[in-house]
């Protein structure tokens, strides 16, 4: 299984308008569409920085996760034009995207849009710490309170580093943990490079 997750800016009434198409074109058509078999879409304001390095108007950071059963999967639904990727590219200007093999996915049943959804990647360099890394996170991310609606544990190398993330979705807000801070410091202390990134539903500030 694949975890595409795919980076952006633009401009609010422009992310709006690539929200509503996702969900017309990849919700609505049930089994007839090769899209994902999940897909989440969440915004938050660009840094000042970043902001004024672009396009003034482009005021909004913008993240599609999308759940593939294969990227082979992921790579024919962009030549058909029934992917975020595709779709993303009518409404944003520059995109990023990276792929991670998918190690765990959790999900708890909801339908609902997601109050939040954050991306917690760190980075090593020294050989087989991400396979510690990847089982402590299978061990531990199930013990997280129903608050958490779905996540993901992935990896992709990146050079001779390994990338391993933890991408989960929230329904509401936890009360024991902010979102936007490690969870366990114990493994995040252990990557070279650790960041987390927390994204609101678009429509939300």
């Amino acid at each position: 299984m694949i975890l595409r997750v795919m980076r952006g800016r633009g401009g609010r009434d422009r992310v709006v308008s690539l929200r509503d198409a996702l969900h017309a074109e990849l919700r609505s058509s049930g089994a007839e569409r090769r899209g994902p078999e999940r897909f989440h879409v969440g915004w938050r304001p660009a840094t000042a920085a970043a902001a004024a390095s672009h396009d003034a108007e482009a005021d909004r950071d913008v993240v599609v996760i999308s759940h593939w059963g294969s990227a082979e999967a992921a790579a024919q639904a962009d030549v058909t034009q029934t992917s975020p990727y595709a779709i993303a590219m009518r409404y944003l200007g520059e995109i990023e995207i990276v792929h991670f093999e998918v190690d765990e996915s959790i999900r708890r049943h909801s339908d609902d849009e997601p109050m939040a959804i954050r991306i917690a990647t760190g980075r090593f360099s020294k050989p087989g710490a991400d396979a510690e890394m990847q089982n402590l996170l299978r061990q531990r991310a199930p013990l997280i309170g129903d608050e958490m609606a779905e996540a993901w544990v992935g990896r992709r190398l990146t050079g001779r580093a390994v990338e391993v993330t933890f991408v989960s979705t929230w329904r509401r807000l936890p009360e024991d943990r902010p979102l936007d801070e490690a969870f366990w410091p114990d493994i995040a202390l252990r990557y070279d490079l650790f960041a987390v990134e927390v994204y609101s539903p678009v429509g939300v500030e």
